[in-house]
């Protein structure tokens, strides 16, 4: 059985609200649930912020016994710093290919670029060295 955190909808017409629940993944979006984790409210209060609620013991041991957490689940944990960021993808320009190296989201830097060694620069430059001194 694969356990999923996921969203529940509530609410009415125009007016969604959601339960952050612990549910098999193959149960329907609101049916049968292990555990109710949380709420999430999108729609913004009166300070103009979204709203949500989670039970943090809870959440940490369903992802322990390896619980996967759905996307929209994954953004809202990583904006309660639960989880770490999800890796994003840098984007070409519009309509081209897009460039698959991974980026840090909170700076927007390309992660694990590769550098060169200091080591690797002096060998390359004697390298040149011997090169000119046998083409003289």
């Amino acid at each position: 059985m694969v356990v999923r955190i996921r969203l529940s909808r509530f609410g009415c017409k125009n007016k969604p609200f959601y339960r952050v629940m612990a549910a098999n993944s193959r149960s329907p979006r609101d049916g049968k649930h292990l555990e109710v984790l949380g709420y999430y409210n999108p729609l913004p209060g009166q300070d103009g912020g979204k709203r949500m609620g989670l039970t943090f013991e809870r959440v940490k041991y369903w992802l322990s016994v390896g619980a996967q957490p759905s996307e929209p689940v994954q953004r809202i944990l990583f904006r309660a710093g639960v989880l770490p960021p999800p890796p994003m993808v840098a984007m070409g320009r519009k309509g081209g290919p897009r460039d698959m190296r991974p980026v840090d989201p909170m700076t927007g830097r390309v992660l694990n670029e590769e550098k060169p060694i200091a080591g690797n620069q002096e060998k390359s430059g004697k390298d040149e060295a011997v090169d000119e001194s046998n083409s003289a």
